[in-house]
């Protein structure tokens, strides 16, 4: 994961557990820091490594900061994947099933999760998952790829942001 300033570039290893910081403006390693679990997805969260989130193996999001080792929480389903949407100061986790979890960082709880339902009706709720997610720099809206061939779209600015307000087949769309 790199810095938004792009000075700053993090990476994770599977063992033992661990990441490390590379400043590429000196060419050094900043630090290197030993986890409990397998990081699945990292996340900046300012401009520089100073603030971090990590999604591990476990079902658990732990907070760094310049110190290290700052909170950890832990979320109902194992996390695929994160994207941090700095509008709403929220950290969005695509997990194993029908939700996207997020976690409102300035109040410190979890809000609703946003749900989408499947295009089939003839599958279960849980059998298709979430498997990436971005949020876009310009704009507050997240888009979501799913295990079906589907990309839905969040928007925050809506009323109604518990359902996707767009959906993108890209299975269909691209069969040959």
């Amino acid at each position: 994961v790199q810095s938004n300033d792009g000075r700053y570039i993090m990476a994770a290893g599977t063992y033992p557990p661990r990441i490390r910081c590379f400043d590429l403006h000196e060419l050094t390693m900043k630090f290197e820091r030993y986890v409990n679990s397998e990081v699945m997805d990292m996340v900046m969260l300012g401009d520089d490594y100073g603030k971090l989130a990590m999604l591990h193996e476990d079902r658990t999001i732990s907070f760094h900061a310049n110190y290290g080792a700052h909170e950890s929480i832990r979320i109902p389903t194992f996390g695929r994947a994160m994207a941090y949407e700095p509008t709403t100061c929220e950290l969005l986790v695509a997990s194993k099933g029908n939700r996207i979890f997020r976690v409102n960082l300035e109040e410190g709880r979890f809000s609703e999760p946003w749900t989408y339902n499947n295009m089939n009706e003839k599958q279960q709720e849980d059998s298709i998952s979430t498997s990436c997610i971005s949020v876009n720099q310009a704009y507050p809206i997240a888009a979501v790829g799913c295990d079906d061939g589907l990309v839905r779209f969040w928007d925050n600015r809506t009323p109604d942001t518990l359902r996707p307000m767009l959906k993108l087949d890209v299975k269909r769309a691209t069969r040959g």
